[in-house]
């Protein structure tokens, strides 16, 4: 249950009725709106507003070159790799509209830093004043916007970077300097990826900073990691389930949409010392030092809010296949661009090569679905999380989602919002493969409505466990 603190970063989607837009054409006999992408660049310049909902979390980075310190949001900065562990942020490079315009001043001082800082504020007065400051502050003055949010600031420990006092949570990243990974092929030979309008900048985390009394587990950080909804129409599906097969005791990861961090269900956060009231981490700069081969140990070194996406694809046997991807987020407005990254490396059981990988690769496309709350859907994800499809060929069909056989991906008829995607690049990053997927149709439920919308809050929540 969602705070009321949080109440007034709720965001609904639609905002308008899907039968008002002419680029969203009805179809009867299924019940759902579709639109065909990518859009001209008339409409994107009237409203370049993403044309369907994504589960995108927020978070403010800062970056600092000569003196000169600028700061930004970034919707969708996703942990995109695990050794090392790779934090992916992007930034408009071409102007498409008055909301998606260059961030020339702040990219350029960040390529010649090429360091950042990552920061999460307390919900309340803290995180209102950086978000007005920088809605209110155009970005060629970017290096305005710290003054005007009036809250002070320290350096970084491992770049100038400057970090709000006030931040519970700091990720300190340097660009990715070019490497090998395990199998001794190169990556990061360049630290971005330039993906149509936007440029998709890869930064290796070398400190994580995380308030003492959170890391003492005096207080939690909360976390919704799926949108609320619910469906007014039972979706129907051809595939049936089977009697799914008995994992025993092999290791299984855990879900929830309530995230808190820590918990029982977490690893402590093993700090190496403490600073400025925080508790601070390092991170080994090789990733062969930052290896774990326990597979709990192997987990995120600390909480970074995700989202889940369902990516489905057909074997070429038209096998369908199921895939929850925590590592999901959209990197381009123009083309639209989904990007979910894929295991390859073989570490342990947690991160070990993924059959979907193969999948993607042989067709060239992947569908994706938006989970939402619901007792149905987390046991899908929890099912098809935690068992390869090579495990149970059936896998989709015990995961107990309904299935749609379409021509170009599975769907998931019970999720919301569909994508389908084509595969036009992939990115080798040192355990996971990130898949550039372009998004060329959206499917959204017809009961997906200005009063039946998604709600979705982009932001963690601090609590105190002492109250």
């Amino acid at each position: 249950m969602l705070s009321k603190a949080l109440h007034p970063h709720k965001y609904f989607w639609p905002q308008s009725d899907l039968r008002e837009n002419s680029q969203w054409k009805f179809i009867k006999n299924k019940n759902i709106y579709e639109m065909t992408l990518p859009e001209d660049t008339e409409i994107l310049a009237k409203d370049s507003r993403w044309p369907a909902f994504f589960p995108a979390p927020m978070c403010f980075v800062t970056t600092a070159f000569e003196g000169n310190q600028a700061l930004e949001k970034v919707v969708g900065a996703s942990i995109v790799n695990r050794f090392p562990y790779v934090l992916a942020l992007s930034f408009c490079k071409k102007e498409l509209s008055d909301r998606h315009y260059c961030r020339q001043q702040f990219t350029e001082t960040l390529e010649r830093s090429q360091g950042i800082s990552v920061q999460y504020l307390p919900i309340g007065n803290s995180l209102n004043r950086v978000m007005n400051a920088i809605s209110s502050t155009l970005e060629n003055k970017t290096f305005k916007r710290l003054e005007k949010s009036g809250l002070t600031t320290r350096e970084g420990i491992t770049n100038a970077s400057p970090v709000f006092e006030d931040a519970y949570m700091v990720y300190e990243g340097r660009l990715a300097k070019p490497g090998k990974d395990f199998d001794g092929k190169p990556i990061f030979e360049k630290p971005w990826l330039d993906a149509g309008s936007h440029r998709v900048y890869f930064f290796e985390i070398n400190l994580i900073q995380l308030r003492q009394d959170i890391a003492k587990g005096q207080s939690q950080i909360c976390w919704q990691s799926l949108p609320t909804w619910k469906p007014s129409t039972t979706s129907q599906g051809s595939i049936k389930s089977s009697p799914k097969p008995d994992l025993g005791v092999r290791y299984q990861k855990g879900y929830t949409p309530h995230y808190k961090f820590p918990s029982l269900g977490t690893i402590a956060f093993e700090a190496d010392t403490t600073e400025n009231g925080m508790a601070i981490k390092h991170l080994p700069p090789l990733p062969e030092d930052q290896v774990e081969v326990d597979n709990d140990r192997a987990r995120w070194p600390c909480f970074f809010p995700s989202s889940v996406g369902m990516i489905t694809s057909w074997t070429r046997e038209r096998t369908p296949n199921l895939m929850p991807c925590g590592s999901t987020t959209i990197i381009s407005r123009n083309p639209f661009i989904i990007t979910p990254c894929v295991s390859y490396a073989a570490i342990n059981e947690r991160y070990s090569p993924r059959k979907t990988l193969g999948i993607l690769r042989e067709s060239g496309k992947f569908g994706c679905g938006i989970p939402y709350i619901d007792e149905t859907v987390i046991d899908a994800i929890r099912y098809a999380g935690n068992i390869s499809l090579s495990g149970d060929p059936k896998k989709v069909a015990n995961a107990g989602l309904p299935i749609e056989d379409s021509e170009w991906a599975p769907i998931c008829s019970s999720l919301p919002i569909h994508f389908d995607c084509k595969v036009v690049d992939e990115i080798r990053l040192g355990t996971h493969i990130m898949f550039i997927g372009e998004v060329l149709k959206i499917r959204v439920r017809a009961d997906v409505t200005v009063q039946n919308c998604l709600e979705w809050v982009p932001w963690p929540e601090v609590r105190n466990n002492r109250v």
